[in-house]
């Protein structure tokens, strides 16, 4: 009797599992809108929802898998969109020296030259940007002028190969024959690390490795009293304490310091629009774990969460929109990768960054169109318990985020120098 019974649950529990599926499955069909990106921009059902959602936002956030040329191009299509319910700023995942030198470069006239040109001179310095398809953000938030306000927001720490091109205009702005003699010290040392970092594909030679506290102390005294400089130190003095928490395998440290810093710089942006824009709308485009309510898949409260909490505040909203690709190829390409292959890695759905089951979400979208599912009519269903046993990261993304766009198809971002 007792085998009878055990062979009956094996029997049962697939088929419970498959209608658990098949119902969150049939939940999301019924929320799911279509769209296509054309010469002329977005259109088709799914734009109708974005900018619905959009008008009703404070902030609206995107969280994607980086090194794909479709999150991109759709930012600055959407971007161009929301432009007229009122949206001005973007907030991207670069420092703010870094976001700066971005605004200013994709302003100018020959702007693909000066990009070009930059990388050739100091190769990785900006993450992201150096890709092609990014900089069609920026050319969308400023509408080919060059704006004396910042618009592009630079959020994250500044980029761990970005050390010697600020050493330089350290160097470059010096005021004091000390100052710019120390200055021209550590860009030397920093371009030393750098040749010999990225050259040997060996990170334990990097800047970052060998630079101590002392270093910056040394740099604050040299540059006393001249304050542009001291805020870039002090930029650069944490961007290091941050990676260099990752590198003694203090991971949720160096997260939660990353997470801390990016508050910090979106309230120093948005407290200034403020000042003198009534209305400030702000779009995000960010890595995935940043932009989740609530814990992050790292268990950081991440910038997602503070922005949320901060339109709740004063009884706004944010909008919160979690990017996928269905298949495709992806640029993993790093200054430590030892094959051109990786700047066309295969992709697809099941190898995603933070490893979810999105079986479901696959079966519930078109395979051949863009498609976006509102995610939001199925947290009654999931916190109820009418749908059971759903994998538990795509739960936690149900949960923080408020609609899943799809890409049917991806492909790698293509490098300027490529």
């Amino acid at each position: 009797m007792q085998k009878i019974k055990v062979w009956v649950l094996l029997t049962v529990l697939p088929w419970a599992a498959f209608a658990q599926d098949s119902l969150l499955v049939a939940a999301m069909q019924k929320n799911v809108h279509t769209f296509k990106l054309t010469a002329e921009g977005l259109s088709g059902d799914g734009l109708d929802f974005f900018l619905a959602e959009g008008q009703k936002a404070r902030f609206f956030l995107i969280g994607e898998d980086h090194g794909m040329a479709e999150n991109p191009q759709f930012t600055a299509a959407l971007f161009r969109q929301f432009k007229a319910i009122g949206y001005k700023y973007f907030a991207t995942e670069t420092g703010p020296y870094t976001a700066g030198m971005v605004q200013e470069m994709a302003g100018s006239p020959d702007w693909k030259t000066r990009f070009e040109a930059h990388f050739r001179a100091y190769p990785w310095s900006i993450p992201f940007y150096n890709w092609q398809e990014e900089c069609e953000i920026p050319r969308a938030v400023l509408g080919g002028g060059a704006p004396d306000k910042p618009l592009m927001w630079g959020l994250d720490q500044e980029f761990a190969a970005s050390f010697r091109m600020f050493f330089k205009k350290l160097e470059t702005d010096a005021s004091t024959p000390e100052s710019k003699a120390v200055a021209g010290e550590y860009y030397r040392l920093a371009e030393k690390a750098y040749t010999e970092s990225f050259g040997a594909r060996d990170p334990s030679k990097s800047f970052l490795a060998i630079v101590k506290p002392d270093d910056f102390d040394r740099l604050r005294k040299a540059f006393e009293g001249q304050s542009a400089a001291l805020d870039l130190i002090r930029e650069l003095d944490e961007s290091v304490q941050i990676y260099q928490l990752w590198y003694r395998n203090e991971g949720y440290a160096s997260n939660r310091q990353r997470a801390e810093m990016m508050k910090r710089h979106f309230m120093a942006y948005y407290s200034a629009a403020k000042a003198t824009d009534a209305d400030p709308r702000v779009m995000f485009k960010l890595g995935a774990n940043h932009v989740y309510r609530g814990l992050n898949a790292l268990n950081v409260p991440d910038i997602g969460n503070f922005v949320s909490e901060l339109a709740a505040q004063s009884g706004e909203t944010s909008f919160h929109l979690y990017t996928l690709g269905r298949k495709g190829t992806q640029n993993g390409f790093t200054p430590f990768s030892r094959s051109d292959d990786d700047k066309r890695q295969p992709y697809d759905a099941g190898q995603y960054l933070d490893k979810v089951d999105f079986s479901a979400v696959l079966t519930a979208t078109p395979e051949k169109e863009w498609s976006v599912i509102d995610l939001r009519p199925l947290r009654k269903a999931l916190f109820n318990k009418s749908i059971k046993n759903t994998d538990p990261g795509l739960e936690r993304i149900i949960y923080s985020y408020d609609a899943m766009l799809v890409f049917p198809e991806v492909h790698a971002s293509t490098f300027f120098l490529d």
